[in-house]
């Protein structure tokens, strides 16, 4: 039997041959004979070799975030060698502990059951960007039957353990391929400290709980894992604080979005689709988004330059226009709430919120758009008793039966009794 040295030199003789040959074939030949000597060369290497290359890519086809791409980042963070001479490393704010990553065109290598794995991070002009898993062609199927879903699991271990809820809101970049961008969420409202009766937050828990443990029913009966919330009520009266305690209480990040940063219903469609599961996604002030006219152009009818029929005329039909986008996209957004897209994506929580729910379209009111609605009502005695505890460290105190009497005839918010 032939040594290696003697093999590895006779591969290398007729590889040399091979490129001599391709050389040769691409000046002299027509483009359908030297097209056919480099997929011979081609195949040829491949057997030599016997190497197998798998891309990840962070993007699929459609509009959706690669899941393998983030569960191998996440998944080979804690195995960088020592060797490695280019390691990103971060510092988020309010965070304690410094994440490492790999530069690009680093190798990280990884065993999985005696096989050895190369991962390889490269980016590519934006905004493909992909990982490279090279492995022995014989143990495909043991890479892609085996370590793939291991890896997936491990992610999903990793994130319980070091998840770090964000808040996300539309990204102005227009270059880059995120539609959102992320920030700490670090707010800290709890049911605990919420200015709200009692039976309201047990009632809202009871239902968060109940919507958690109801996966295989929405399954059952044909519906998306979702739930609509509606706050509503005067400014001040802590909605924006309930949705940070749920967020809090659920462990789930927090989309917020802004109607009036969306260029219209397919940029909404592609908003939406890029939310991930384990969410909240919150549209606040739902009431004016059909409210919303174009300011620059009342202010230019202040001048006197402005006042003419035509002119007014032109106004009139750009707001008009105006106003029919944002019906459209209001209605674009509750149409995915309860429509075929809102399948593609599992436990999430979706709270509208508004001022004056007298304003709102009933059609937008209906179950399986919003489901609970939660009257934000003024200062109760119970919240007035929480803020005195959350601010005064104060439990009881003669005066409460006074304050009681007060808040009853008056009508203020907890914001205003904090304040």
């Amino acid at each position: 039997m032939p040594s290696i040295t003697t093999m590895m030199f006779v591969a290398a003789s007729a590889a040399a041959t091979f490129m001599l040959i391709q050389s040769y074939a691409r000046q002299y030949l027509p483009d359908e004979v030297s097209s056919y000597f480099d997929q011979k060369f081609k195949n040829f290497i491949a057997r030599i070799y016997s190497e197998l290359t798998l891309v990840i890519e962070e993007y699929d086809d459609g509009l959706n975030r690669n899941k393998l791409f983030k569960a191998a980042k996440l998944c080979l963070e804690p195995k960088i060698p020592p060797n490695v001479n280019r390691i990103k490393i971060n510092l988020p704010k309010k965070e304690s502990e410094v994440s490492l990553s790999v530069e690009k065109n680093q190798a990280v290598v990884d065993v999985f059951n005696g096989v050895r794995l190369k991962w390889k991070f490269e980016l590519k002009p934006a905004p493909d960007q992909e990982l490279c898993n090279n492995g022995n062609y014989i143990i495909k199927e043991t890479v892609l039957g085996t370590y793939i879903p291991h890896i997936l699991k491990k992610s999903k271990e990793l994130s319980k353990k070091k998840k770090t809820l964000k808040l996300f809101t539309l990204s102005s970049n227009r270059i880059n391929h995120d539609t959102w961008q992320s920030a700490i969420l670090d707010h800290p409202s709890t049911f605990d400290t919420l200015a709200m009766v009692t039976d309201m937050k047990k009632m809202i828990m009871d239902d968060l709980e109940r919507f958690l443990k109801r996966k295989d029913y929405y399954r059952r009966v044909g519906k998306a894992w979702k739930r609509g919330y509606l706050l509503f009520g005067p400014l001040g009266t802590g909605k924006s604080s309930l949705i940070a305690a749920m967020a809090n209480y659920l462990h789930f990040d927090v989309y917020d979005l802004e109607l009036s940063s969306v260029e219209g219903n397919k940029h909404l469609r592609k908003v939406l689709i890029a939310t991930e599961n384990k969410s909240i996604l919150v549209v606040e002030d739902i009431d004016c988004c059909t409210e919303l006219q174009d300011r620059s152009a009342q202010a230019r009818t202040a001048s006197p330059y402005w006042h003419s029929p035509r002119r007014d005329l032109m106004l009139q039909i750009r707001n008009l226009i105006l106003f029919v986008e944002r019906i459209l996209e209001t209605f674009g957004l509750l149409n995915f709430t309860n429509g075929l897209w809102s399948s593609s994506g599992d436990e999430r929580i979706i709270v509208f919120t508004t001022n004056h729910k007298d304003r709102l379209d009933p059609a937008l009111l209906r179950p399986g758009r919003m489901d609970v609605h939660i009257h934000m009502s003024y200062c109760t005695l119970c919240g007035f008793k929480i803020l005195a505890s959350n601010y005064l460290g104060i439990t009881e105190h003669p005066l409460f039966s006074e304050v009681e009497e007060l808040i009853e005839q008056t009508k203020v918010t907890p914001a205003e009794v904090a304040e």
